[in-house]
């Protein structure tokens, strides 16, 4: 048979009372906390001579009455009251009644006892549970955090702190096995239990040992082979971004490090972290950072030192303290650009001249020059005259090698007596024609890349200056204006030469030029440019 809907409320109303007048967890065996009496204050009316067995703190004792803290129910007794030892801890047993005039409820006692302070009971419980499990010990730790809130009791939190630490040392004493991943966990369990930051830091500290020990061991090798490096594919640098965004001191450079320190943490860099004030600990995530920075720069290192600049790069980001290391990488990789420069095109070369100079290298930029200027020469010679005047002019152009120039240029005469851009090459560089011979030069020569004498800028002039080629310009002038193509073709006809000079930068052509050598003229000229 259903019961009515008002019988029902009724009956799940006074179940909710029950609960809150008995809670499951107590000081006093049957007796309810002061906190939850007061969470019934909204009932009370209906709970009128209903009786109960509270216990709490109590904030004013007198002869026949008594006030309980953080409640301002009235106590009043009809027997003599008074104070026992130093706790004011009490349990007192009645029930709740009204003023028959005022209609003003208070609470009328019965008995009263008093009992151990929340410290001594607290004391107490810990030894009851000091081998019990860590659940056993956060209950206690909730309790004595409850009680320290609703009495503002700052030594009661304390030791709810301590307490809840020990039951997460014991949660980490039960783990099956202690890994990475569960270590990260209790750290952030340090956090939302309001433990303090130096254990949080502690585990999480332990956590990445591991990681970083099974990652050592683990972690494949990198594909030097590719043009570039993506690091944030990288494992090493992958767990390096974590170890710095969990660790405080880690992306912060420590200059006063003593050698000592270093050692101590290289052998036991568990314990040296734990037993480590905040001051060192700041240190030793530094050492930490260095110590995986190291290894994952380390490991995209070639052996050649062909990517020293990437290296260096690396360095300056993640290693600002060891910028010479930076340098001497950056160094050595010009050494071996130098060494492997004969392949280069010429712009390539530029590029890498220019870099050697700006870094004080002016040996590396020559040897770089001299590698690629000998082998260009052995192609350039099996074009004869023309190959011979292209040589010279990369000497000067690049090397400003002013003899050698002119004894290349002696050398094409020979094959070419009356070619005009001979004949002009070596009038700029000082030669003189005497007795139909030509005379080396007495004083310094002028070269085709030494400054002109002041006056009016010819059109051909200009264009020069600003690398404009244009039709009629001589073979001479166009190196000048655009320096060495990247390729060359020639075809032979039996009016003279056609030669296509082509310009690139990267992929991209940027001029196509033709130059045509008559033979009964000698000198090459621009006839297109595209």
């Amino acid at each position: 048979m259903n019961q009515p809907g008002g019988f029902q409320f009724a009956i799940c109303n006074a179940l909710l009372i029950l609960a809150l007048i008995f809670p499951a967890t107590t000081q006093a065996a049957g007796a309810q906390s002061l906190e939850s009496f007061i969470a019934l204050k909204p009932q009370w009316p209906e709970l009128v001579d209903s009786t109960f067995r509270i216990e709490g703190r109590y904030a004013i004792l007198t002869r026949d009455s008594l006030r309980m803290r953080n409640c301002d129910l009235p106590f009043k007794s009809t027997q003599q009251l008074k104070a026992s030892g130093t706790s004011k801890v009490i349990e007192v047993s009645g029930r709740l009644a009204k003023e028959t005039t005022s209609g003003k409820l208070y609470f009328e006692i019965d008995q009263i006892r008093f009992l151990p302070t929340d410290l001594q009971s607290l004391t107490e419980r810990e030894r009851a549970i000091s081998r019990g499990a860590a659940k056993q010990w956060y209950e206690l730790a909730e309790w004595a955090t409850a009680r320290g809130k609703f009495y503002n009791d700052d030594e009661l939190l304390e030791r709810a702190k301590v307490i809840t630490r020990n039951g997460l040392k014991l949660e980490r004493g039960e783990l099956k096995e202690l890994t990475p991943q569960a270590l990260r966990q209790l750290s952030a369990r340090v956090t939302v239990l309001g433990l303090d930051e130096a254990l949080r830091l502690d585990w999480l500290h332990e956590s990445l040992s591991l990681e970083w020990e099974s990652l050592q061991k683990s972690a494949p090798k990198p594909d030097l082979t590719a043009d570039e490096f993506d690091v944030t594919k990288d494992p090493l640098f992958q767990f390096l971004q974590k170890v710095d965004q969990d660790m405080p001191g880690a992306t912060t450079r420590a200059d006063n490090v003593l050698p000592l320190e270093v050692n101590e943490y290289r052998r036991n860099s568990v314990l040296t972290y734990r037993n480590a004030n905040d001051s060192r600990r700041r240190k030793f995530e530094r050492l930490f950072h260095v110590e995986v920075a190291t290894a994952a720069i380390r490991r995209i290192t070639k052996p050649d030192d062909s990517n020293g600049d990437e290296v260096a790069n690396r360095l300056d980001e993640f290693l600002p303290e060891q910028h010479d290391l930076a340098e001497q990488h950056r160094d050595r990789e010009l050494a071996f650009l130098s060494k492997n420069s004969a392949t280069l095109s010429r712009n390539r070369l530029g590029e890498l001249v220019q870099r050697c100079r700006d870094r004080k290298q002016e040996a590396l930029a020559k040897e770089a020059i001299t590698l690629w200027l000998t082998r260009r020469e052995q192609s350039l010679r099996k074009d004869g005259v023309t190959g011979l005047i292209q040589i010279a002019d990369d000497r000067l152009a690049l090397l400003q090698d002013q003899p050698g120039a002119g004894a290349l240029l002696l050398e094409a005469l020979k094959l070419a007596p009356t070619n005009e851009d001979i004949h002009e090459r070596l009038t700029k560089l000082g030669y003189q024609k005497v007795n139909d011979q030509w005379v080396q030069p007495q004083g310094a020569p002028l070269t085709p890349n030494s400054p002109q004498p002041a006056g009016a800028e010819t059109d051909l002039e200009r264009n020069i200056r600003l690398g404009v080629p244009k039709v009629d310009m001589t073979s001479a002038e166009l190196l000048k204006c655009l320096g060495s193509p990247q390729s060359l073709t020639r075809v032979a006809t039996s009016g003279g030469i056609t030669e296509t000079w082509i310009y690139r930068d990267g992929v991209t052509v940027r001029h196509t030029i033709t130059v045509e050598r008559k033979i009964q003229r000698g000198t090459a000229k621009v006839v297109a440019v595209q």
